[in-house]
Formats: structure tokens, sequence, C-alpha cells
């Protein structure tokens, strides 16, 4: 059996019991707090140790480019900002709109040093089901999506939630 396709399996059976984790906070109207978000990663990745990313780092964007990032001071302070950030955007505007900032805001801090994608679907999963937008947990997590950096990505994003919205709604 191909490594690779193995390496996948993992990655989705940790994805499908992190969304477990993340869809019962979510239904108990509990906080999704800078701890059980640094648990969902630890979920994802199978890993014990400090998840936050603390020093500087090159990644490759699914572009193929590579991004090299600064020095993190306090990661956690800033996954506090912008989970308090998402939650008003849930009280006051959109479920939508809380869901698409905390995915973005976590993808383009890369706050942990692994799955930053996966726990950024998470995060935005749960604001989604907390504030009466549910759609599919491992669809969002399957959203092709390029850099967030590049112009128009995040309006894309946004529609696709959007119309995946739309789909679950008119299932029911």
């Amino acid at each position: 059996m191909n490594p690779e396709s193995l390496k996948h399996q993992l990655e989705l059976a940790r994805f499908e019991r992190a969304l477990d984790v993340s869809e019962s906070l979510a239904d108990h109207r509990a906080l999704l707090t800078t701890t059980e978000l640094a648990r969902l990663n630890g979920i994802l990745t199978g890993k014990t140790h400090d998840p936050w990313r603390h020093e500087s780092v090159t990644i490759q964007l699914p572009s193929g480019q590579t991004k090299s990032l600064e020095l993190m001071i306090d990661p956690v302070i800033t996954a506090r900002d912008l989970l308090h950030r998402a939650a008003e955007t849930g009280e006051t505007g959109t479920a939508i709109d809380a869901a698409i900032d905390i995915y973005v805001g976590l993808v383009l801090a890369h706050i942990f040093k692994d799955a930053n994608r996966r726990t950024a679907a998470l995060a935005s999963n749960y604001f989604l089901r907390k504030y009466r937008a549910p759609i599919s947990g491992t669809a969002l997590y399957e959203l092709g999506l390029g850099d967030l950096r590049q112009a128009g990505q995040i309006d894309a994003l946004r529609e696709n939630v959007r119309q995946l919205c739309l789909f679950t709604e008119k299932k029911k």
C-alpha cells in the first residue's frame, strides 16, 4: 500500500475525531478557547507537546510557492484575539463571516507548528455550527483552496462556504 495513502487515511481519521470534539463544543455552546484550539491541533497531529509556533518558519503554499514567516512572539495571544473577533462577529454578524474570519486569520497567522489549515477548518466548522449554519465538516476540510494571500481567494472561500450552507439547508 502507498505510504502517502496511509498518511492521508490517518490524517482524515484524526480530522474526523477532532471534528467530533469541535462539534460537541459547539452543540453544548461551550467557548472555543485557546486551550481547546490547542487540544484540537494535538488531535490532528497526534502530538502532545506544545503546538504553538514561536520560531520563524518557511512554509510551502498550496500554489507551490514558499513563504517565510517571521518569529512569533506570542501565538496564544494571537489565537485568543482571532477567536474573540470571530465570536463577536458570530454574535453580531453572520455565522459565515465568523467562520471565514477565523479560518483566514488562523491560516495566515500560521500559529501552530503543524496542521494550521486543518485546525482552521475545525474552528470554522465550530462557528458555523454554534451559530446555526452547520455544514459538513469533512466538506469544509476538503475545500480545495489556493493561497489566501492572492486576490479573490478569500471571496471565493466565502462563496464556497455560503454555497455549502445553502446546500445543507436545502437537504433539511
